[in-house]
């Protein structure tokens, strides 16, 4: 099957996931450097569903905050701007997508893989090395695979049996996908990214994510980070999400990030420390 092929499937497909007008509003304040707390605030808190729960997930142990918020613009205050606002962006992401059944993956399973890339993915980036913002990086940890979940919406059987060979073989499913289907995973993150129009890191980072050692681009950083991530995530205990092959920590992006091994063996160790509450908190927006 050519990519051209797999692409038109995916213009066709009439069920593609789309994110709620206000989430659209959310990623322009991304790309707009004006865009203040209270714009964002003033934004969240029109949509009542969305607000509930940042809110929820806001107040859950993941962030150990030690008093509640009851507010958007107390949760502004005390997380901060970026911080509310890759919630809101994470917590639409899950929510749109757990509304569509696929079969290729369970579905706690892809997520928790997902959130687990996302807190080794700001770890890294907040503690590690310099990045413009760790939470975007966040954003794009939990959204790296999302490529993988839109290939079993649109493909549903043929990726289901692509999934089981990478299994059963223990081959990287990456592989299988550009052999079978002429792209991969990360391709079809980049496209619906640029479809739903978040800023260019995002593009880039996904796009990239696993070709990082020959992507000379101005988001080099953060697409190094992301596959690390990746890695940290299975190695962490988060999940696998179709990949039958061992993940490894690729020496290119550890030597972009600047990091040893005993280093990014101590974030592995952050990172797996972090699973119960990552549980709790998947628990809280109910995608099983």
């Amino acid at each position: 099957m050519s990519k051209e092929r797999i692409l038109a499937r995916l213009l066709a497909f009439h069920d593609l996931p789309t994110l709620p007008q206000v989430i659209v509003r959310v990623i322009e304040t991304l790309r707009d450097e004006r865009s203040s707390a209270k714009d964002l605030s003033d934004l969240l808190e029109k949509d009542h569903a969305i607000s509930a729960r940042v809110l929820r997930l806001a107040n859950s142990a993941f962030f150990g905050l030690a008093q509640r918020v009851g507010t958007i613009r107390r949760a502004v205050i005390v997380l901060g701007f970026d911080a509310v606002r890759q919630l809101a962006l994470a917590s639409s992401v899950f929510n749109t997508f757990a509304k569509r059944r696929q079969f290729a993956f369970n579905p706690e399973d892809f997520w928790m893989h997902s959130l687990g890339a996302a807190v080794a993915a700001q770890t890294l980036s907040a503690k590690r090395c310099r990045v413009e913002s760790p939470e975007a990086c966040f954003t794009a940890g939990l959204l790296h695979d999302i490529g993988k979940y839109i290939l079993a919406l649109v493909l549903k059987d043929e990726y289901v049996a692509l999934v089981n060979e990478a299994r059963d073989s223990q081959s990287a499913l990456r592989d299988l996908e550009l052999e079978q289907l002429g792209l991969n995973h990360a391709e079809v993150g980049e496209w619906i990214v640029a479809k739903w129009q978040f800023p260019p890191l995002f593009k880039d980072v996904l796009g990239n994510l696993h070709r990082v050692s020959r992507y000379a681009g101005p988001y080099r950083t953060e697409a190094a980070v992301v596959c690390l991530a990746n890695s940290l995530s299975i190695q962490a205990g988060f999940g696998l999400v179709g990949d039958g092959a061992e993940s490894q920590v690729e020496q290119a992006c550890l030597d972009i990030v600047g990091l040893k091994g005993q280093a990014i063996d101590e974030v592995r160790q952050e990172v797996e420390s972090y699973r119960d509450e990552a549980s709790q908190f998947l628990s809280l927006l109910d995608v099983q």
